[in-house]
């Protein structure tokens, strides 16, 4: 007998909860869960990949995640269809949307409802008003979900404060594929030579663009390290880090690092570009879990973090912690690093994958995740079939 699993989620561009669905979904239909994933805004990268894998993915192209009374009907339709044994919700406005769906079935014949929080609140007043509203929506409805996850500790305290109901809560952080995000020297010189960085200490910040993220902190940053280490290099690799974007571009030229910064924009062969880096870093002002950091890690390469959501618990001692918002720190934590032997750093390296490896390996962390599946329905008397 296989569950059915009805995924909901706000887009499926590139991002942290958007790949940790694509994870749990790829990793659980071989044991059983067959999964449909819905979108309220575009399919996107991610979307696609799926629909590649055959995984049925239905984009309801809301615009900020808010459906129009159409869209809504389309997904009551899809759940009528699909008849799922769980719907999982990955994020604030899809939570939302999840509860009202669920509740259109007899209180007898429900689904169970998992609803997801997957971000700290640590730059409160960079969000955006409307999520804040939705948000509180969220708390107020907190107490109807059959379970509520967080990816971080941190969000799960922050959250509870906002008066979430904590009572049938747990934190599942993410996970990451040690088999595929680990050390590739070969591929990793190819990367450093495609960018003429064969003698030089790299230096990468992998995230959207985004003020969150904190791009000019990290550039900044850079600008101090290359004053004081000319031969160093920076990659910014993500959605919307490109050459295209003239805001990134301005930035940099303001930083005098046009000839050390390049902005390679989203890249698919993610272990490679991992792999060439000296020194990852995570220069987010609020974070979660930083999936990033963790693949960094995962590819055996020491990190540099700023202390915000979970990040420190992830790094353990595979890196240095600083504050957010602080150039002078950052710069002097990398230069730190790359200061140290290609041996010392290697060591540290090789730390942090071991963590990954124990704390967040696809085996453990993926058995909390069905194990929730299969409580919730077990507690509402669903039975797959």
């Amino acid at each position: 007998m296989r569950m059915r699993v009805l995924h909901i989620i706000t887009s499926l561009l590139t991002g942290g909860a958007e790949s940790m669905l694509q994870k749990v979904v790829d990793a659980t239909r071989p044991l059983g869960y067959d999964a449909t994933v819905v979108s309220l805004t575009s399919a996107s990268a991610i979307g696609r990949e799926l629909q590649e894998n055959g995984v049925p993915v239905v984009a309801l192209e809301g615009r900020g995640g808010i459906l129009l009374p159409h869209q809504m009907f389309r997904l009551a339709r899809i759940f009528h269809r699909v008849q799922p044994h769980v719907v999982h919700c990955w994020m604030y406005h899809s939570n939302v949307v999840g509860y009202a769906v669920v509740r259109l079935r007899a209180e007898h014949k429900r689904p169970a409802l998992v609803v997801s929080v997957r971000m700290a609140l640590d730059a409160e007043d960079d969000r955006k008003i409307s999520r804040s509203v939705i948000r509180w929506l969220d708390a107020r409805l907190s107490p109807t979900a059959d379970a509520l996850v967080f990816n971080s500790q941190r969000a799960a305290e922050q959250h509870a404060s906002l008066g979430y109901c904590m009572r049938q809560a747990s934190v599942i952080p993410n996970f990451f594929d040690t088999e595929h995000f680990m050390p590739r020297p070969r591929e990793a010189a190819g990367i450093r030579a495609e960018l003429g960085c064969n003698d030089a200490a790299v230096v990468g910040l992998v995230a959207r663009f985004d003020k969150l993220k904190d791009q000019l902190t990290f550039l900044r940053a850079a600008r101090i390290v290359v004053g004081r280490l000319p031969r160093t290099r920076f990659l910014l690799i993500g959605r919307g880090c490109n050459k295209e974007n003239r805001q990134l571009m301005q930035w940099i030229g303001e930083c005098g690092l046009l000839e050390q910064v390049y902005a390679l924009g989203e890249r698919r062969d993610m272990p490679a570009v991992q792999s060439a880096l000296d020194v990852a870093v995570n220069s987010s002002i609020t974070e979660g879990f930083p999936n990033a950091i963790g693949e960094a890690m995962a590819c055996a390469v020491p990190c540099v973090v700023t202390d915000v959501g979970d990040s420190r618990f992830v790094v353990g001692g595979a890196g240095i912690v600083v504050p957010p918002r602080d150039p002078g720190a950052l710069a002097g934590a990398i230069i730190e690093l790359i200061d140290l032997s290609p041996r010392e750093r290697k060591n540290i390296g090789e730390r942090g994958r071991q963590r990954v490896v124990t704390e967040f390996s696809k085996t453990s962390v993926l058995g909390k995740f069905t194990n929730l599946y299969d409580k919730v329905c077990c507690r509402l008397d669903i039975e797959p079939r």
